[in-house]
Parts: structure tokens; sequence; C-alpha cells
């Protein structure tokens, strides 16, 4: 947290962001839970026929897929609420300057500004 400037976006700008991350939060953990259930009945109904466990090894690996990535995007989601109640939404962590509002509507959870990012995916930035 920086304790030098507050958030660079005043509390009507940061309000939407907060609900729709709170309500993405709420489907991913909706998605999950569902994941988890599927997955445990899945496990419950194993057969011993040899095509049917194929296919349900593929129905497996895919349902852990989305499963995975629904928990990576759950994590990224709570990161930015929580960024919000410190103050840190919208300031890059690693040149503290602001985030473009426009970047962070596209991607509310992104913790660097597109300058940061970019040097990031090119190896600049560890």
């Amino acid at each position: 947290m920086s304790l030098t400037s507050p958030s660079p976006l005043a509390d009507n700008v940061l309000l939407p962001f907060k609900s729709d991350l709170r309500e993405q939060q709420r489907e991913l953990m909706l998605s999950i839970e569902r994941a988890q259930k599927e997955i445990r009945a899945l496990a419950d109904s194993e057969s011993g026929d040899v095509v049917d466990g194929s296919s349900g090894n593929a129905s497996k690996e895919a349902m852990f897929a989305s499963y995975s990535k629904n928990r990576t995007q759950l994590r990224r989601v709570e990161l930015a609420l929580q960024r919000i109640s410190t103050a840190d939404f919208g300031i890059c962590a690693v040149c503290e300057g602001p985030i473009g509002l426009k970047r962070l509507q596209a991607v509310p959870w992104a913790t660097n500004c597109i300058a940061c990012q970019e040097q990031s995916e090119q190896g600049r930035i560890h």
C-alpha cells in the first residue's frame, strides 16, 4: 500500500468496480462449488467400462481445467477487492503511477499500468 498517495480514483468511480467485482466473485464461487459437486459425482460414479472411463476422464479433465481457471480468476478478483479496500486499486504495483481507467474497465484486476505490463511481458521487470 502506498502511504503517500490515496487511490487515484474517486469513490464514485470505485463503487461500480467494487460492485462488479463482488458480482464476479459471487458467480465464480458458485461455479467453483458446482464444479466440485460435479467432480465428486463423477468420481463416485466411475464404472469399469474402459470406453466410459476414458470419456469420464476427459470430462473430469475439462472440469478440473475449468475449476482451476475459476479458482485463479477468483483469486484475481479477491485481490482487486482487497486493493480497493486498501486504496491501492488503480495504482501500478511496479511504478506506483496510475493505471488508466480504460485498462481497469477492461481488466479490473490489473496490477500494472500498460507500460509496466508490456515491459513485464517482455521480461524486463521481475
